[in-house]
């Protein structure tokens, strides 16, 4: 079983670094991203054409549709980010395999209507999240992430007995459930009362207020697969000062802003993947953790912007290979981190960590930038870069 949290790394290489100057560095403290040091060993020992020959796909996704395709093309030109980001995502994946493709293209406009453009692009995308992917708790056997139809994605040696972390809103939190709390600010001080005091005495009627709604939160969340971080390539960050921004821009949180005068509270969450493996094995899924396609990355109103597929040739010999998060801080975008998707958990009191503020907003132009170093890191890896404008 492997745990991705332990691994190798690769240092910061100068601009003017060639293939053949890389060198696999082993640096635990720093890096802990598996992926890394296998995507160098298949560049640097098998070559990018031998993966080219083993590709099961010689077409990008979606290009069966040739409307759809060329609408692609066209709105990946577009300037805004919020329009081009998602379109440059579906021509670049190459993980969304043939049946879940067909899936999503028998939601699409028919040839009586006005076929694709915007609107129907994302009211497809939207009515396909709902129906396979963030499906409610009552039918979560349908999330088409850890179902046989996504058995390529799936990531069978993962280790369970491991810690992964999420960063959510508070104010997200809030405004699925109310239980005892009667505004915003007194979930906040309850919330930060709770987390100063894991290690000493709670007041246990403050903690039994919590204990309702954290039920009652679990009770209005849907099943969609819950994307997390591993804890072990986060952990020094959360030492620091501004942690909740750090961690944020790290793990390409676009939709967490807050501002100085209106800060956002954010919670921390942690606790172990081996409750994602139960929980799916109670309802008996064919998978509990898998590599997130841009079919996950998104919500009932439309693809996201932050995502980025991870490419097929970055994965090593042992076949392990997990997503990357798009890192949104200032630097050279190697800061990014291992992500992965797993089966839909019931939160746990304990799972709320660490409370924090975020006084910063995301743009456009930082998204932008972000996703183009991004690219750039990885660009030679991707099957279908010359696809993208």
């Amino acid at each position: 079983m492997v745990n991705f949290s332990q691994g190798h790394g690769v240092r910061p290489l100068p601009a003017n670094a060639g293939v053949g100057e890389m060198k696999i560095q082993s640096d635990l403290r720093e890096w802990g991203a598996l992926f890394i040091s296998s995507w160098l060993q298949v560049a640097l020992c098998l070559g990018r054409e031998v993966w080219y020959k083993i590709s099961s796909r010689d077409t990008m996704a979606f290009q069966r549709d040739n409307v759809l395709s060329e609408f692609l093309r066209q709105t990946a030109r577009k300037p805004a980010v919020s329009e081009s980001a998602p379109a440059v995502n579906f021509l670049l994946d190459e993980r969304v395999p043939e049946q879940r493709e067909t899936v999503f293209l028998a939601g699409g406009p028919t040839a009586s209507s006005s076929g694709w453009n915007s609107n129907s692009w994302l009211r497809t995308f939207g009515n396909h999240f709902a129906a396979h992917i963030g499906v409610t708790t009552s039918v979560a056997r349908r999330c088409a992430t850890f179902g046989a139809i996504n058995q390529p994605n799936h990531l069978a040696s993962a280790e369970p007995n491991q810690d992964v972390v999420r960063l959510e809103s508070v104010a997200g939190f809030y405004e699925r459930a109310k239980a005892g709390f009667d505004s915003l600010d007194k979930l906040i001080a309850a919330l930060r009362y709770f987390t100063s005091h894991r290690d000493g005495a709670i007041d246990p009627n403050e903690k039994s207020r919590l204990e309702t709604w954290v039920d009652e939160l679990n009770r209005k969340r849907d099943a969609r697969p819950m994307f997390v971080a591993p804890f072990g390539e986060v952990e020094s960050l959360l030492k620091l000062p501004d942690w909740p921004t750090k961690l944020r821009n790290m793990l390409g949180l676009v939709h967490l802003s807050g501002a100085p005068n209106k800060p956002l509270p954010v919670m921390l969450m942690r606790y172990s993947l081996s409750r994602a493996e139960q929980a799916s094995r109670k309802i008996k899924m064919n998978s509990w953790v898998a590599v997130p396609t841009v079919l996950e990355a998104g919500n009932n109103k439309g693809p996201g912007t932050a995502f980025f597929p991870f490419p097929k040739a970055a994965v090593g010999e042992n076949g392990i290979g997990f997503g990357t998060t798009v890192s949104l801080g200032s630097g050279d975008g190697l800061d990014f981190k291992s992500e992965l998707l797993h089966f839909r958990i019931d939160y746990k009191l304990e799972d709320f960590c660490m409370f924090g503020e975020i006084k910063d907003a995301i743009d456009e132009p930082q998204v932008a930038l972000a996703r183009r170093r991004h690219f750039e890191i990885l660009e030679q890896d991707f099957h279908f870069r010359n696809d993208v404008p």
